[in-house]
């Protein structure tokens, strides 16, 4: 390995900066002591009570205008009991774009922009 130098103004190689990147133990190097292993943590001070949700069944177009006038950064999806299955981010729906021409609307998914690439038709 040639050493860290970009404190120098030098670069940095994959190899270096994977060796000084900080490691953590496996969860198999954690000794948790048995009494502990029906301890609780409490995180309702940092969840949201009550969240937005949508069914399981919601269409693509129904969470994409959500997400859009509401600023939503995180969507539950819930079952038919109200219970949680899933969780649509803003990430999740990054990779898409409405479109509108002539009276038709959609949804296209976002493909490599680069050379030789196109928008992919996701949803009309």
């Amino acid at each position: 390995s040639s050493g860290i130098n970009a404190e120098y103004g030098g670069d940095i190689s994959n190899d270096d900066f994977r060796d000084q990147y900080p490691r953590y133990p496996t969860i198999q190097d954690i000794d948790i002591p048995v009494e502990h292993y029906n301890m609780k943590i409490d995180l309702r001070q940092f969840i949201n009570l009550s969240p937005y949700t949508c069914n399981e069944s919601v269409s693509f177009a129904r969470l994409f205008n959500l997400f859009r006038s509401m600023g939503l950064r995180h969507l539950v999806i819930v079952n038919e009991n109200n219970k949680a299955v899933g969780m649509v981010t803003r990430k999740d729906l990054a990779k898409f774009r409405k479109w509108r021409k002539q009276g038709s609307s959609g949804v296209q998914q976002l493909g490599f922009v680069g050379e030789g690439s196109e928008f992919e038709e996701c949803c009309s």
